[in-house]
């Protein structure tokens, strides 16, 4: 590696220092990080991370290069940031330093082609979805209601939640009009939704029309740029952010902008507005808040079997309560929450690059929804929705993964029929 090159590295990771001092380390982190759990690895927790980052632009690492992987191996569930007594914005540090460490370890070309399809052309993304289930459909076995397990090699110990025939987008693309109309939001589906989970998209629409609410979805999702970010290019990260806020901010009668991911919000949202400076002009809200704080939604519960809850890492923590209240109030009859909160691990880019990693870290999750006879496993995320199915089914569990919007929708059916 040329000097200059390395100079230029070193510089861009010294700017990283003042968020780096901040770390007293303490070791909190250790007792919060999934991959520590497993491995107990120092440089698989964030203090050891830190001090690796540190090394570089202090000299005592000659190749830069080399401590990659160890920033790559990482979940980005953010426990570390949030239980940090001295408030380190450890995901921030971690996202700006692989894309420097980008310039000398730069993603295969096939990964780069892969990547710029799915965030610069969507369209395109969109009109391959039928082949795309086609492909699983028959290139897989069916192993559960939706679920496939494919038989081509590199994927064939997964279990694969079915990619749609139809985008979400496709049909409710538009603005989709409530009768006795009381407001307008956007609903920002994410890449999960419009491809996987239509049914979750189809029924928070619905729910959201048959409460007076009129609801924007964009014709063409545009992925929120999360992927992007994991993989070290925060130019293409910072671009799909800017795409989807100019998108947002050229509607001017919503009131709220709903989301149905934790990860799509946090990028869009939170990192989003690290990155770009920017944040959109109205309130974004995970559709379970809303349902509760802002429609006041109060129904009995329907759902009668035994059901848990498991809390994405994204999620609002301040909102977990909420999330449970409305779970015991409004969802299910015998409800109890998880024990063990702990992360999925599913971690998106994380499961696909380290899937046997990603696998293990969810087992004592698994084991207490096995002891304990759950039948039901709400969780208003996508990603952990495809990660908890997975580990259920090699579990050899018939617990169904599903969100809560799910029996509000089909309680609202029924009354209609």
């Amino acid at each position: 590696m040329k000097d200059n090159k390395v100079d230029e590295i070193v510089k861009e990771l010294k700017e990283l220092e003042p968020l780096i001092m901040q770390c007293s380390k303490c070791g909190t982190c250790q007792s919060v990080c999934p991959i520590y759990d497993k491995d107990l690895i120092e440089t698989s927790v964030a203090r050891g991370k830190l001090a690796l980052i540190e090394a570089i632009y202090e000299g005592r690492i000659e190749e830069a290069q080399r401590i990659f992987k160890h920033l790559d191996y990482c979940v980005m569930c953010t426990r570390c940031k949030q239980y940090c007594p001295s408030g380190v914005s450890t995901d921030e540090i971690f996202l700006r330093a692989k894309s420097i460490l980008r310039k000398i370890k730069e993603l295969p070309n096939w990964q780069k082609a892969v990547l710029k399809i799915i965030m610069q052309k969507p369209t395109l993304v969109a009109k391959t979805a039928p082949l795309m289930h086609i492909g699983l459909k028959f290139g897989s076995k069916q192993v559960k209601e939706d679920v496939f397990k494919p038989l081509f090699k590199e994927f064939s110990q997964r279990n694969i939640v079915s990619i749609k025939s139809r985008p979400f987008t496709s049909k409710y693309g538009g603005l989709n009009k409530a009768k006795e109309e009381k407001m307008r939001v956007i609903f920002y589906p994410g890449c999960a939704i419009t491809y996987i989970y239509t049914n979750w998209g189809e029924a928070i629409v619905e729910v959201l029309n048959y409460y007076g609410v009129s609801v924007y979805v964009p014709k063409t999702n545009k992925c929120c740029g999360i992927p992007a970010a994991t993989m070290g290019d925060l130019d293409l990260y910072k671009q799909m952010v800017n795409k989807n806020l100019d998108w947002f901010d050229s509607i001017e009668d919503a009131s709220y902008i709903i989301t149905a991911c934790p990860t799509c919000q946090y990028g869009l949202n939170d990192m989003g507005q690290k990155i770009t400076k920017r944040k959109a002009k109205v309130p974004m809200m995970d559709i379970v808040v809303f349902l509760k704080e802002v429609l006041s939604i109060d129904i009995e519960p329907q759902e009668e079997e035994k059901s848990t809850l498991h809390i994405p890492c994204h999620y609002e923590r301040e909102k977990d309560n909420t999330l449970k209240e409305f779970m015991s109030k409004n969802i299910a009859k015998d409800f109890s929450s998880l024990e063990n909160q702990s992360c999925c691990g599913f971690g998106g880019t994380f499961n696909i690059k380290y899937y046997k990693d990603s696998s293990e870290i969810p087992k004592s999750k698994t084991q207490e929804i096995k002891e304990k006879g759950f039948k039901k496993l709400f969780t208003p995320c996508p990603g952990c929705a495809m990660q908890l199915s997975d580990v259920l089914i090699k579990e050899n569990l018939d617990t169904k993964v599903m969100h809560p919007i799910e029996v509000i929708y089909e309680g609202i059916k029924s009354q209609a029929k």
